[in-house]
């Protein structure tokens, strides 16, 4: 007997081929529907703003969490050499944005994304129910949106 790969070992038969090859059919089968029931569901497709929005949420949440590792690791290559560490950086924006430092919410107002740039107005509140506008702006660095500046609004 020949098979799609030569002749059939000795000693099979044609009945004993069918019964392996339906066996593994349904071994890739069942391979496939386990993978589909593994509850693991197929990550968004998130719109270029909806990006930027989940890097500033995630400094946001590292700020609040004074994790500064986390608020840094957002920071665009300049910011990242103007302070060098985290802990400069933290120090700073305590300092100079505390409002962003100190937040306990933020609300969205108007994003734009062009090509690589990005800027994106939200209003920021802090522990004490103090409201700022801020508009930030970002770029995108080795595949991945950072944050370039943040500037505080009238």
């Amino acid at each position: 007997m020949m098979t799609l790969f030569g002749a059939a070992p000795a000693g099979s038969s044609p009945g004993r081929m069918i019964a392996l090859a339906l066996g593994l059919v349904l071994a890739l089968m069942a391979g496939r529907v386990l993978a589909a029931g593994s509850g693991e569901a197929p990550a968004p497709v998130l719109s270029p703003i909806e990006e930027v929005q989940a890097v500033i949420e995630s400094q946001l949440i590292a700020f609040r969490n004074r994790d500064g590792a986390s608020a840094f690791f957002h920071a665009a290559p300049g910011i990242k050499g103007a302070f060098g560490d985290a802990d400069t950086f933290m120090s700073m924006v305590e300092r100079g944005y505390n409002v962003i430092y100190s937040n306990s919410g933020w609300t969205f107002v108007e994003g734009q994304v062009q090509g690589e740039q990005a800027a994106q107005i939200l209003v920021v509140e802090d522990e004490e129910g103090r409201e700022l506008k801020v508009i930030y702006f970002l770029r995108i660095y080795d595949g991945r949106w950072q944050i370039t500046g943040v500037q505080l609004m009238a």
